[in-house]
C-alpha cells in the first residue's frame, strides 16, 4: 500500500470535503479490529473505509456494494453513540501532518446541537482514532496512554496533537494509484474473511478433491489391469478351435503354459478362461460407472473450489448441510431450488448466470429472449452468462465476460458472444451448440466485478 505523505493527506482531505462535507453519517460498520466503514446521506456512490493498520494506516473510498457485518464492542458502541447521524461540517489537516479532523454536529434528545470532533492520526505505528467533545476533551480513544507518556491520551483530558514532523516534505503523491490499492485491499480482505468464516467447508472440499483424484487414478489402474485380462477370451477361443487337433492344441498350450492348468481338461481350461474374461468385462463396466461418477463429483467439487469466493450465502448453507452437517446449527436442509440461476444489475439491465446444468439450461432456454446476448468461455463446460439486452454496450459485454471467467475459476481466456437465437440445445442438459458467434479475449478481471458479483440475486 502506498504510504501517505504530506501531499497525500492534503489530497485526501480535499477529496473528503468535495464528497462528504455537508452530509450526514448514516451508518457505521466496524469491520474488524483495525477497519471501519462510514456511509453518508448526500454521497451514496461510495463508502469511506478507515483502516488503522499498525504499520500503514490509510483511508479512502470503496464500492458501495461492500457491506460486511459489524463487529460489536466498545469502538462500535462509541462511534454509533456520538457520530452516527452526525452532520459533517468540514474536514481539516491538523498541524500540517498526517492527521485529519472531522468537524461534526449532532442534535441531542432535546434537539440541541452538539459539536464533536473525530480525529484520525494516520501515522504508522502510532495511529489512533479519537473522539472529542465541544471543549476538545477526549470522550473516547482507540488507543489510550497514561500520564507517564510523552503525550497522555486519557478520557476527559484536553486533546493535543502529535508534535509536528518538521523533517516531512510535501513531495508528490499518486492519488489514483493509492485509491486503486484501497479497492484491491477491500477485495482481498473480503475474500479472506469469507474463506475464514467457512474455512472448514473449504478444507473439506479440498480434501475431497484430493481423494477423488486419488480414487480416479486407482480406478484407471484397475481398469487397465482388467483390460489386460481380455486376453483370456483369446485363450479360450484358441483352445476350442484346436480341440480337434491334438498336435496344434499341444503346440498352443505350450505358448500359454504359465496360464494353463494341466490338472483339468482343455474344455475346463477354456471355461475358466472365459469366466476370467467375463469377470474382467464386468469389472470394467463397474469401474467405468465409478469413473463417470467420480469425474462428475470431481467436476462439481472443483467448480465449487474455483468459485468459492463468489458462492451465494444460500449455496454455502446447502454445501455445509451436504458435506458438513455436523458443523451447522440446523442440520435440516434449506429448501433452495437449485435450478434457479442468478443475476446482477448493471444500469437496471440484468446479467444472468448459471452455476450448474439445470441453471444454465433454464437461464438460456427458458428465461432469455431470442434477442438477448449469450456469453460463454470457449471450449469449456462452463457457466452460461446472458445479458438481457439486444444491443449491449461494451461495458455490459465486459462485465458478462468477466463473470464467465470468474465462474470458471480463471483470470483470462477467450469467450464466445452470440445471440440466443443462434444457439441450439446440445446432446446433454446445459450443453449448447452455437451456429454463429464472435470471440473476445480478456487478459484480466477488474476488482469491481469481483465485488459486484457478490450482490448476486436469484431469479424468482
Amino acid at each position: 500500500m502506498l504510504k501517505i505523505n504530506l501531499e497525500g493527506i492534503y489530497q485526501i482531505c480535499d477529496d473528503l470535503n468535495k464528497k462528504v462535507s455537508h452530509s450526514f453519517i448514516t451508518n457505521i460498520v466496524v469491520v474488524n479490529f483495525s477497519d471501519l466503514l462510514l456511509s453518508f446521506s448526500f454521497y451514496s456512490k461510495e463508502k469511506l473505509l478507515i483502516s488503522l493498520n499498525h504499520q500503514n494506516p490509510f483511508l479512502g473510498f470503496v464500492d458501495k456494494q461492500y457491506s460486511p457485518h459489524t463487529v460489536l464492542g466498545g469502538l462500535n458502541d462509541h462511534l454509533r453513540k456520538y457520530i452516527k447521524g452526525a452532520y459533517i461540517d468540514s474536514v481539516e489537516v491538523v498541524n500540517d501532518d498526517r492527521i485529519l479532523k472531522f468537524n461534526l454536529y449532532k442534535s441531542d434528545e432535546f434537539y440541541e446541537k452538539q459539536s464533536y470532533t473525530l480525529i484520525l492520526e494516520l501515522i504508522p505505528t502510532i495511529n489512533n482514532l479519537i473522539l472529542l467533545n465541544s471543549n476538545d476533551e477526549i470522550i473516547f480513544a482507540k488507543h489510550y496512554s497514561d500520564l507517564t507518556a510523552s503525550r497522555p491520551i486519557i478520557k476527559g483530558m484536553k486533546y493535543s496533537p502529535i508534535n509536528k514532523n518538521t523533517s516531512m516534505s510535501r513531495g508528490s503523491f499518486d492519488y489514483e494509484k493509492y485509491s486503486q490499492e484501497i479497492r484491491d485491499y477491500v477485495v482481498e480482505s473480503d475474500h479472506k474473511k469469507q474463506k475464514e468464516q467457512v474455512l472448514p467447508l473449504y478444507n473439506h472440499l479440498k480434501q475431497k478433491e484430493k481423494s477423488l483424484k486419488k480414487k480416479l487414478k486407482v480406478l484407471e489402474e484397475e481398469k487397465e489391469q482388467a483390460q489386460k485380462n481380455f486376453i483370456y477370451k483369446e485363450y479360450g477361443e484358441y483352445i476350442l478351435t484346436y480341440s480337434n487337433s491334438l498336435k496344434e492344441l499341444n503346440e498352443y498350450i505350450d505358448t500359454i503354459k504359465d496360464q494353463y492348468d494341466t490338472s483339468i481338461s482343455p474344455n475346463k481350461n477354456a471355461e475358466n478362461f472365459f469366466n476370467k474374461y467375463k469377470k474382467a468385462k464386468r469389472t470394467i463396466e463397474n469401474v467405468d460407472r465409478e469413473i463417470i461418477k467420480g469425474h462428475h463429483d470431481l467436476e462439481e467439487i472443483s467448480h465449487y473450489l474455483a468459485t468459492f469466493d463468489y458462492l451465494a450465502n444460500e449455496e454455502i448453507l446447502v454445501l455445509m448441510n451436504k458435506y458438513l452437517p455436523q458443523k451447522t446449527h440446523n442440520n435440516k436442509k434449506e429448501a433452495v431450488d437449485a435450478s434457479k440461476p442468478y443475476y446482477i444489475l448493471i444500469n437496471n439491465i440484468r446479467i444472468g448466470f448459471g452455476k450448474n446444468k439445470d441453471q444454465n439450461n433454464n437461464l438460456t432456454f427458458k428465461l432469455a429472449n431470442k434477442s438477448d446476448t449469450f456469453v460463454h468461455l470457449k471450449d469449456s463446460h462452463a457457466s452460461h452468462v446472458v445479458i438481457f439486452n439486444e444491443n449491449p454496450t461494451n461495458d455490459l459485454l465486459l462485465y458478462a465476460a468477466e463473470i464467465a471467467l470468474l465462474l470458471a475459476g480463471k483470470e483470462d481466456g477467450e469467450l464466445q458472444v452470440a445471440k440466443i437465437s443462434d444457439i441450439k440445445k446440445g446432446p446433454e442438459k446445459g450443453l449448447v451448440l452455437l451456429n454463429k458467434y464472435q470471440t473476445i479475449t480478456l487478459k484480466s478481471i477488474r476488482n469491481e466485478t469481483k465485488m459486484l458479483i457478490k450482490s448476486q440475486k436469484r431469479f424468482n
